[in-house]
């Protein structure tokens, strides 16, 4: 299977109670460093800290470091979704700190660098008021560009001066990114108040498992952590792939995604992450995510990408995946002219013209 993601299995499954899959291994001294290095490209340190001390990926202070930066984010999240879930139609915590507590066995072991939430659409005048009282800037200084990219689906981003980074959007991914929206609406009940130190509004395990499958496909399995997450949900919520396959239905990228997000975790920490048999992932899939993960594939490009995601995808999907990502306006088109609000609309015969002058990276 390789080098190092033998070694985190060994790590994962100590933690999370479950049979030891494989002879005990440990890292040779030569290759202690650059083990470390991989920890940290795939923010799986903590997780082979506590779970396999003596492979050496980590200082135990490097550790103790992260595991401080991600309480003092969740402290974060909590701060913001007090000051803005009484302002704002809905307010959803995703993935980092809500991710930690329901998929790992020590929230302190997940690493994060950023905060994301999802609201309403209509929301984001009081979202960008509370972010400013909160002490954040949008990173998009322009307000006319800022307004631009929360119309068209592709979120903002607002930096504090400390350091942190919070990322919202009124959905849960780019606008070309198929998502069962309108062929199966029933993930819109599947959230959940999660307690951390306080409660948030979260997605449901089965949600954040569905979620966690299409962001390691989208990111063409670029981070073991990402990996760590699916089969935490697996392991710590027996019989959770059935709820997800239900959100999942009449979506054929997304039911494809979740069958491949769980059968690579499966193949990576498995055997037996879940309470039931989890559908096998096509060998070609196994072996290049386990190849991009162990570092002997580099990772891909634009283009590469998007070969990769059509994989997963119907021809009709893959066909409406390459003409939305061509005809939707992006932060291109709002940094080349940025129209009034009034006008955005002109963006939808202003992209054609600039993809003429400039070409389209799309293949």
């Amino acid at each position: 299977m390789g080098e190092f993601v033998p070694l985190c299995r060994q790590a994962f499954r100590k933690l999370h109670g479950l049979p030891p899959a494989a002879p005990a291994l440990l890292p040779p001294p030569e290759a202690r460093e650059r083990l470390a290095a991989w920890a940290r490209r795939h923010r799986v340190m903590g997780l082979l800290q506590a779970g396999l001390p003596e492979a050496g990926a980590a200082a135990p202070s490097a550790a103790y470091g992260q595991a401080r930066h991600t309480v003092h984010l969740a402290h974060e999240a909590e701060r913001l979704f007090s000051l803005l879930a009484p302002r704002l139609r809905r307010l959803v915590l995703l993935k980092g700190p809500v991710l930690a507590v329901q998929a790992w066995p020590d929230p302190g072991l997940r690493s994060f660098d950023d905060l994301d939430f999802l609201c309403a659409r209509s929301d984001f005048p009081n979202l960008a008021a509370g972010m400013e009282e909160a002490g954040y800037a949008p990173e998009a200084g322009n307000s006319r560009r800022l307004s631009h990219l929360w119309h068209y689906g592709w979120g903002v981003a607002f930096r504090h001066p400390e350091g942190f980074t919070v990322e919202v959007n009124h959905r849960f991914f780019p606008p070309q990114y198929p998502w069962p929206c309108c062929c199966n609406r029933s993930w819109k009940g599947s959230f959940m108040d999660q307690k951390l130190e306080e409660e948030v509004r979260a997605p449901a395990p089965a949600l954040h498992l569905l979620l966690a499958c299409l962001h390691a496909v989208w990111h063409g399995w670029a981070r073991m952590a990402w990996l760590a997450d699916i089969a935490g949900l697996l392991a710590r919520h027996p019989g959770i792939l059935p709820q997800a396959q239900a959100l999942a239905l009449h979506c054929p990228f997304a039911e494809n995604a979740l069958e491949a997000g769980c059968g690579v975790a499966e193949a990576v920490f498995g055997p037996g992450l879940s309470g039931a048999p989890l559908p096998p992932a096509p060998d070609a899939v196994i072996e290049e995510a386990i190849a991009l993960l162990e570092g002997t594939a580099r990772p891909m490009d634009g283009h590469e990408l998007r070969r990769f995601h059509r994989q997963f995808m119907t021809p009709a999907e893959a066909l409406s995946y390459r003409l939305r990502r061509i005809a939707i306006p992006g932060d291109g088109d709002f940094r080349w002219i940025p129209l009034p609000r009034p006008l955005r609309g002109l963006y939808w015969l202003l992209r054609p013209a600039r993809a003429a002058f400039y070409g389209t990276s799309d293949s």
